[in-house]
C-alpha cells in the first residue's frame, strides 16, 4: 500500500470533504476517491460515512485512522533515524506553545535555530495551555511550551524562560500616578479576565488565593480569548486587566496603556514540556538542547 494512501485518507477525515482534501493535497478530487476506493478494498471495509453532508468515518474508518497516524509517524522516524545515522539534523518539528512563549519567546529562538539546522522544518501552533498539553498527549505536536506547571505524568517539564504578570491600566485612568496598588483596590475597577485553560489566568488565580481571594472577587465585566483582545480593550478603557510584561512591553512603550506597580509582586516560569516514553528525532533533542541552553 502506497504510503501517500494514508495521508490522503487522514487529510479527508480532517477536512471532511474529497474536495477539501484535493485542494490540501493539489490532487484531483477523482485521485482521491480513487485512493479511498483502494484502500476500503485492500482492507475490506467501508470507512468513510458519505451519506451525510460532511464526510466522517466510521467506527472501521476509527481504526484505520489510529494506525494510519501510527505508521506515518513511525515513517518520519524511520528517515530521522537514518539522518541521524549519517549525521544530518533535518525533518520536521511539530512545536505548540500557549500565548506568551508562542508570541513573545519562541519566534526568535525559532530562527536562531533555523540558522544552525537549515534542514529542519518547524511549525508552530498556539492555543491555550490546557490545550497544548492535550495535543502534546495526542501526539499532535512533538514538544510544548506554556505558562503553567502541568501535572507531570510522563510528561518531562523543564524551566526556560521566567516572566511577570503586571497591571495595565488605560492611559488616561484615575489609578494611573498611584505608586502601588493592593488587590483590594484591583477588585473594585471593571476587570477584564483571560479566558478558562489560560496559564496567565491560572496564574492570576493562584495568586488571588495567597491573599485569600478568589476570581469570583473581581468585578469582571468580560472575558477575552486572547492576549492582543485584552490589551485593545484595556487601550480603549473598557477596563483593566493583569498580563504577562511580555505581551504588554510594547504598549507600554507606546504608551497606550499605563502600568503600577503590584504590593504583591506575580511571577512564574514559562515550561518546556514532551512525553518521555517518546522516542525523540534528531531534531527535537537537538531543539530542546539550543532551548535550554539559550534561555
Amino acid at each position: 500500500m502506497n504510503l501517500s494512501y494514508f495521508k490522503t485518507f487522514l487529510t479527508v477525515v480532517e477536512k471532511k470533504s474529497f474536495s477539501g482534501a484535493a485542494k490540501a493535497l493539489n490532487l484531483s478530487q477523482p485521485a482521491i476517491s480513487f485512493q479511498i476506493q483502494t484502500i476500503e478494498k485492500e482492507y475490506g471495509e467501508i470507512l468513510l460515512d458519505r451519506s451525510g453532508s460532511k464526510i466522517v468515518p466510521t467506527e472501521a474508518g476509527k481504526i484505520f485512522s489510529y494506525f494510519a497516524k501510527e505508521i506515518l509517524r513511525a515513517n518520519d522516524m524511520l528517515g530521522e533515524s537514518l539522518d541521524e545515522f549519517r549525521g544530518i539534523v533535518r525533518g520536521r518539528l511539530k512545536i505548540g506553545a500557549s500565548t506568551i512563549p508562542g508570541e513573545y519567546v519562541l519566534p526568535r529562538l525559532l530562527g536562531k535555530f533555523k540558522q544552525k539546522f537549515p534542514e529542519v522544518q518547524p511549525t508552530l501552533e498556539i492555543s491555550d495551555t490546557k490545550e497544548i498539553i492535550e495535543k502534546l498527549g495526542a501526539h499532535e505536536i512533538d514538544i510544548g511550551f506554556v505558562g503553567a506547571h502541568p501535572k507531570k505524568g510522563t510528561l518531562k517539564v523543564e524551566r526556560f524562560a521566567a516572566d511577570e504578570l503586571i497591571l495595565i491600566l488605560p492611559p488616561d485612568h484615575s489609578l494611573k500616578s498611584r505608586k502601588r496598588l493592593g488587590f483590594q483596590e484591583i477588585i473594585k475597577e471593571p476587570f477584564i479576565l483571560r479566558e478558562i485553560g489560560s496559564g496567565t489566568r491560572k496564574t492570576l488565580e493562584g495568586a488571588l488565593n495567597g491573599q485569600g481571594l478568589s476570581l469570583e472577587d473581581l468585578n469582571v465585566t468580560m472575558e477575552l480569548g486572547s492576549t492582543q483582545a485584552i490589551l485593545t480593550a484595556v487601550e480603549g478603557g473598557l477596563g483593566i486587566s493583569i498580563l504577562s510584561r511580555w505581551a504588554a512591553k510594547k504598549a507600554l512603550k507606546l504608551k497606550t496603556v499605563r502600568t503600577v506597580p503590584l504590593e504583591t509582586s506575580i511571577s512564574r516560569d514559562l515550561y518546556l514540556i514532551y512525553d518521555e516514553r517518546r522516542f525523540l528525532s534528531r531534531a527535537q533533542r537537538e531543539f530542546i538542547d539550543f532551548v535550554l541552553g539559550e534561555t
